[in-house]
Formats: structure tokens, C-alpha cells, sequence
């Protein structure tokens, strides 16, 4: 359908023929995705899939505008605005220089362009945008690495026209952390990403060739695949499939043989849970799932927890609720769960005691593992040992499960993969990671690292500790009131 628009928008007698940038591009309009963030490699056709999506626009929208914003009009010169004349001009387009805009004398369609430069020294409310009412509903904001977010902001103020709902199209090269992407992600749309090699026909194998030349370069600008900003805590964490990264292989999934480790971060309002298992194929341990839940109380996490994850020890109090869960053998938590609190029962209880009781009585059957020892609980030490099994002697031994990875880059909340992304030192220096309120994942691994990953044994051996202290904790739990089998 999108090949067969491509060949009417452009009023030729053969398709273009796009490629798989552009088209989605054009099936995100479509669809009508509020967000379109792409970020891509060099000579990926990012310009061109611009143009070829406004030609669609004025085909399927005729009579209305729409609105392409660029960093600086130099790049505007130099590089949108000859793209614009190739494809435009041949159909008859025309370019009125006056008030900077393209329009197409068959549907009445009109294709604005702005250069957002806005010195420091001027508000936000004098921008190159003010006064524009975009009747499309659909502007496109290139190179959005070089531009700040208030970009996508003042855009959204332009697309105000009743019809369709407002499509913001944003494209940019490589950048760690790049806020486009979050802000697609942020609404649970996924971002378009796409190498240079998306666009291989039309570029020549010696282009390729060359810039292999710097691997750091090729890496980064070509495979789409950009280094971890300056002062990121766990730099060497790559996020491509295992071995090349630590991210599980294609097709992996989880096997009920795989021992099972819960962590937990309780916090006041924000508790993160971290769900670990070991594949012994792998070598590795796997952030299997996880949950971050605001403003609940005990009794609501364990029941969430509860829902993912089931205590091995107790396998025939499993509900059957037709729910899949990850068996659970171990697990740890923050040593201030140690401190005893009056329990809803009105007597003195620590979390530790209240999660460790069965399932059936408001625990997850689990007597989790704590330390006081001081070299385990400094902050510093804890990075440290959690470097190595991100990477240590070539060899990835902490990997994230590609369906968590993806899920954790949607919504607003606090997720490992934003954690891990955004975890850094202070620019002027320092030895302790900065605390920003997305930290909270990234602590409760930790205590799963000082807790059961300390000693840098073979992973099969820490498996083999693991099952060993469950099953010295299991006559322990079930002693706490074990309710009866179904």
C-alpha cells in the first residue's frame, strides 16, 4: 500500500522505491503516531524519507501545510533544501523565498521551513515558530541532535488545526540518551532505528569501506550504535544480543530449570524489583523481569510480585490462574529491610520477616538475604563487583532479556534500562554515581550482586550456593505457617 502511494505522490510512471526508513516513516503517519522519533546512521536517507513523507502529506491532506524545522539555515541550505528541489521541482512544485515555503500549484499543499537557532540571551517565547498555524497537523524536525526538546515543544504549539490529530516526525544521528527517542518511548511508541545500511543501494561499498577506518566511528555512526556518554557508571554494558553485548540472543527464553534470585530496592514510594535467572547454557545471569510501582503498600507489592514470580519451595500453593511466573529460589534486599516496624497487625515486624512468609500469608515464601558487612554495603565496592559481571575478561556475565530491554524504554516510569542508560558520575568529578530518582533498579542489583556475586566464582557455583541457602531456608518459611496445599 505505502510502495503504490509512493509511485501516486510522486506522479511518476514507475514507484520509488523506498526504503525501510522511509516507509515507516510514511506507515507511522498513517497510523497516526503522535511521535515519530527516528534515529540513524550516516547516509541512511533520514533527508529524503522526510520529503518523500511531506509528498505523501500533500497527496492524502491536499490544500493543507506542514512545517520542516532544521538547526541552522546553513544546513538548511546546504542540505534539506536541495533534497526539497530534486524531488519537488520535477513535479511542479515552486519555492517562494519570501516566507520560505514550498507549494504545490495542483493540491493547493504548502510545505513551510524553519531554521530554529534562538540565541541564549532571548526567551522561549521569541522563537521562529511564533505565529504559525500548521493545517496539516504534521511537522518535521531534522537533526534533532543538534536541538534541545523545547524544539518538539513549541512545534506541538503549531499543529492546533481540527482534522487530524497533531504528528510530530523527528530525526536525528546517533546520540546516547537521545531525547527524541525518550520522547517517543515515553507515549510507548517505538523509536525507528535503523544503520546505514538500511539505505546499502544507494550507497557504494567503497563509502563503506572507508569509514571502517575508525572502528570507534563505524560503530557509532554507522551501526547506529553510539558510545556511552562521558562518565556513565557501567560504560561497558552494550545493548546487542549477547556475546557481542548483554543483551539475551535472539530467540532466547526463560526454562523453569533456570535458578531463579529476586532483589529487592523497597523505597518509601518508588520499590523496584529486579527478577534474576541463571542460564547455565549462557554462563550469565538475566534480568528476567522486573517491576517499578509507585505509591503501593507492602501487602500490594508482594501480591504484584506474586504475579510474575513464585516461590519454588511452595510450587503447589501456585494459583492456577493461567499466568506464567519465573520460579523463585533466592533472593536479597536492601539491609534497611532489617528494621522492625509496626506491621498492620500492630506488631513489631521487619519487611524481612514479612516477605518471608508462604504465599498464602502475605509473604513471597522467601527468606531474603542481607549484609552489614561495610566492604559489601560501600556504594563503590558494589559498582565495582557489578562491572565485572557486566564485562570482565571478555567474557558478559549479567545480560537483560531483549522483551525487557524493549518494555523498559515505554512510559515514564523508572525502568533498569533507563537506569543503566542514565547512571553517572558528576561532571566535576566524584567517586559516587549521581542520585536523580532513576537510580533505584541499578540498587537493587547491586544487592543482588554483594549479596549472592561476591565471590568471583563460576556462575555454576553461585547457582549451587543459591539452591543450597533455599533449601536451608525453606524449613525455616515453612515453619512461619505454611497454609495448606490445595
Amino acid at each position: 500500500m505505502i510502495m503504490a502511494g509512493a509511485g501516486v505522490m510522486a506522479g511518476r510512471e514507475h514507484p520509488i522505491t523506498l526504503n525501510d526508513l522511509q516507509r515507516s516513516v510514511i506507515a507511522c503517519i498513517m497510523r497516526g503516531d503522535a511521535v515519530v522519533a527516528a534515529q540513524c546512521g550516516w547516509g541512511a536517507g533520514k533527508t529524503t524519507a522526510l520529503v518523500f513523507a511531506c509528498l505523501f502529506v500533500a497527496k492524502t491532506r491536499p490544500g493543507r501545510s506542514m512545517l520542516i524545522v532544521t538547526d541552522t539555515q546553513q544546513r538548511f541550505n546546504d542540505v534539506l533544501q536541495p533534497a526539497l528541489t530534486q524531488w519537488l521541482k520535477p513535479l511542479g512544485w515552486t519555492w517562494h523565498e519570501r516566507d520560505r515555503r514550498w507549494r504545490d500549484p495542483h493540491t493547493g499543499s504548502e510545505i513551510f521551513t524553519r531554521a530554529y537557532f534562538r540565541p541564549g540571551t532571548r526567551s522561549a517565547t521569541h522563537n521562529p515558530l511564533e505565529g504559525m498555524n500548521i493545517t496539516s497537523n504534521v511537522a518535521f524536525i531534522d537533526e534533532c541532535q543538534t536541538l534541545s526538546p523545547e524544539v518538539a515543544q513549541k512545534v506541538l504549539g503549531r499543529l492546533r488545526a481540527k482534522g487530524h490529530p497533531p504528528t510530530r516526525v523527528l530525526v536525528g544521528l546517533p546520540v546516547a540518551d537521545a531525547w527524541w527517542r525518550q520522547l517517543a518511548e515515553d507515549r510507548d511508541l517505538a523509536p525507528l532505528l535503523f544503520s546505514s545500511y538500511v539505505n546499502q543501494s544507494n550507497l557504494s561499498a567503497g563509502w563503506f569501506e572507508d569509514v571502517q577506518a575508525d572502528p570507534d566511528e563505524f560503530e557509532a555512526m554507522v551501526m547506529n550504535r553510539p558510545a556511552p556518554p562521558v562518565g556513565q557508571v557501567y560504560a561497558d554494558w552494550r545493548a546487542v544480543a549477547y556475546p557481542a553485548g548483554n543483551l539475551t540472543p535472539d530467540g532466547w527464553r526463560y526454562r523453569p530449570t533456570m535458578t531463579g534470585r529476586i532483589t529487592l530496592d523497597p523505597g518509601v514510594r518508588k520499590p523496584s524489583v529486579q527478577i534474576l535467572v541463571h542460564d547455565p547454557d549462557l554462563g550469565a545471569d538475566v534480568v528476567a523481569a522486573e517491576l517499578n510501582p509507585r505509591d503501593v503498600t507492602d501487602d500490594e507489592l508482594t501480591q504484584l510480585i506474586l504475579g510474575i514470580a513464585w516461590p519454588r519451595a511452595f510450587a503447589d500453593d501456585l494459583p492456577d490462574d493461567g499466568r506464567d511466573r519465573i520460579w523463585l529460589d533466592c533472593g536479597s534486599i536492601d539491609k534497611a529491610a532489617r528494621a522492625r516496624r509496626q506491621s498492620s497487625d500492630r506488631t513489631l515486624r521487619s519487611l524481612i520477616q514479612d516477605l518471608a512468609r508462604p504465599p498464602g500469608a502475605g509473604g513471597i515464601g522467601l527468606q531474603l538475604r542481607t549484609t552489614t558487612d561495610p566492604v559489601r554495603t560501600d556504594i563503590r565496592n558494589g559498582i565495582d563487583r557489578t562491572r565485572r559481571r557486566i564485562l570482565h575478561d571478555g567474557r558478559r556475565r549479567l545480560l537483560c532479556a531483549q522483551d525487557v530491554w524493549a518494555k523498559g524504554g515505554m512510559g515514564k516510569g523508572n525502568t533498569f534500562r533507563k537506569a543503566i542508560q542514565s547512571y553517572r558520575y558528576p561532571e566535576k568529578g566524584g567517586d559516587l554515581p549521581l542520585k536523580d530518582g532513576r537510580e533505584d533498579p541499578l540498587d537493587a542489583l547491586r544487592y543482588d550482586t554483594v549479596n549472592w556475586c561476591w565471590v568471583d566464582a563460576s556462575p555454576s557455583a553461585r547457582a549451587m550456593e543459591a539452591r543450597r541457602t533455599q533449601s536451608r531456608m525453606t524449613g525455616l518459611v515453612r515453619r512461619a505457617g505454611r497454609p495448606k496445599s490445595r
